[in-house]
């Protein structure tokens, strides 16, 4: 038994000494992946809505984790390149709020102190009024997401939450979110647990709500793309622009109690693979042409983030030899692991050149059947529109959890991502060092003259 033990010991030994040989030959490995990829989707970045507490939180750790790479900062004294989009203004502090509960005899009444106790979602049409029968419902129950989205009816909607749910936070104070559409019919407030007047379940009862909220006032609401940079050592006014977005969709109808859209494969994975690709990049031989490193905010609001990067960016468009765009790389189809596939593969020499590098890490290429669809559904469409050779990078399918709470870091395959953005580092490297840039074929010149007709 002593000498099993012993030899177990040694065994032990050999096996975390030879992990961690191998972790340091290689920055690009399955601890790192998984330690980025999980605090990206952690429920306390709220589903890293735009904007967001949870997405300003993300954006600073990713500045960070281009400083502790080594990138160099493409803007002065900052990793941020910021920009406004048109929004509105809400402030929780200046609403008033009394609530009735009707229950039989018993009409139990309290006025809730603003932002304490109550705060403003989303504004209406109105700014105040009185709601006989206003729907109230507790942050849990399945009805109530859904009623954030929808803005019909006249009630005001009224969401009990706990004070450390991402909706709360969000809602905290002078805060803003993005316009650009009519106000709802209907206002949303949050009511913070244990305020509400006691009585039986919430449907049983009927309430009363007077209210005022002031109007909503126009404003740009600020955003921020996260950039950093490897200057090249021989041509380093020419550059490779490898990109992901780092934002997600925030809350959704809740499934099972849970409302958090983490969004992990859609993209913490492909911002994850950015990160990890500045890391071993910046550790590796110095490359020819530079290589900028750029996460993405407002994707999904329409590619925004990306749009304002390409028509106001920090080097011409026309020395872009290409963007290298990443997007859901940790859920593969099944018998697909460890393959990739490209949006719009038909319209370039781009994946030719991506199928030959990657497949020196033992990543090949497959159709996906909404490839050329997609070309237009990611970051990677602001550039093409500008005429830069730009496609997006995938590693897996768009899943039933797409766009839903249960996109969770506990559904991805670590080792098949792992492997993917070690091939796109090979891809990387090859725009960075070769000769030759991709180029556009007669189908993708014609294409991107549509883009640009399109707008």
């Amino acid at each position: 038994m002593i000498l099993v033990s012993r030899l177990r010991v040694f065994c032990g030994v050999a096996l975390l000494t030879s992990a961690a040989a191998q972790t340091a030959a290689d920055p690009i490995h399955e601890a790192r992946v998984r330690e980025v990829v999980t605090w990206l989707a952690a429920d306390e970045r709220g589903g890293r809505d735009s904007p967001s507490a949870g997405q300003a939180a993300a954006a600073q750790w990713l500045g960070e984790q281009f400083q502790a790479a080594g990138l160099q900062q493409v803007y002065d004294n900052s990793w941020l390149h910021g920009y406004t989009l048109p929004g509105v203004r809400l402030d929780s502090t200046a609403i008033q709020f009394k609530i009735t509960r009707h229950e039989g005899d018993q009409t139990p009444s309290a006025t809730l102190t603003p932002d304490q106790d109550v705060r403003l979602l989303r504004p209406a049409d109105a700014t105040e009024g009185q709601a006989e029968g206003a729907t109230v419902v507790p942050v849990g129950d399945p009805r109530a997401l859904d009623l954030l989205m929808s803005p019909g009816g006249r009630r005001p909607i009224v969401v009990e939450v706990a004070t450390d749910h991402p909706l709360w936070q969000k809602a905290a104070g002078v805060h803003e979110q993005l316009g650009g559409r009519r106000a709802a019919a209907r206002p949303v407030f949050l009511v913070r647990e244990g305020v509400l007047p006691a009585g039986k379940e919430f449907e049983r009862a009927s309430w009363t709500i007077d209210w005022s909220a002031p109007k909503p006032a126009a404003t740009e609401v600020a955003l921020q793309n996260v950039v950093g940079m490897l200057r090249g050592a021989s041509r380093p006014d020419e550059w490779v622009v490898v990109t992901a977005h780092y934002d997600h969709i925030g809350m959704v109808a809740p499934v099972k109690g849970d409302a958090i859209a983490n969004g992990a494969d859609d993209d913490a994975s492909g911002t994850t693979a950015v990160v990890l690709l500045a890391e071993a990049l910046a550790k590796g031989p110095k490359l020819a042409r530079s290589v900028a490193f750029v996460c993405f905010s407002a994707e999904e609001k329409g590619l925004r983030g990306s749009r304002a990067f390409a028509q106001n960016p920090p080097f011409p468009l026309d020395r872009i030899v290409a963007n290298v765009n990443i997007e859901m790389i940790g859920r593969p189809e099944e018998g697909k692991r460890h393959k990739a596939w490209i949006t719009g593969a038909e319209l370039s020499d781009f994946a030719t050149m991506a199928g030959t590098a990657m497949g020196r890490a033992g990543v090949g290429l497959v159709e996906f059947k909404m490839a050329r669809q997609l070309f237009g559904a990611s970051d990677n469409l602001s550039f093409a529109r500008e005429g830069v050779v730009a496609h997006s990078i995938s590693a897996g399918s768009l899943h039933s959890d797409y766009h839903q709470p249960s996109d969770e870091v506990d559904k991805l395959d670590l080792e098949h991502m792992t492997t993917i953005i070690r091939a796109l580092r090979e891809f990387v490297r090859e725009l960075a060092d070769g000769e030759a840039r991709p180029a556009y074929n007669d189908a993708g010149k014609e294409a991107i003259e549509k883009l640009k007709r399109r707008g």
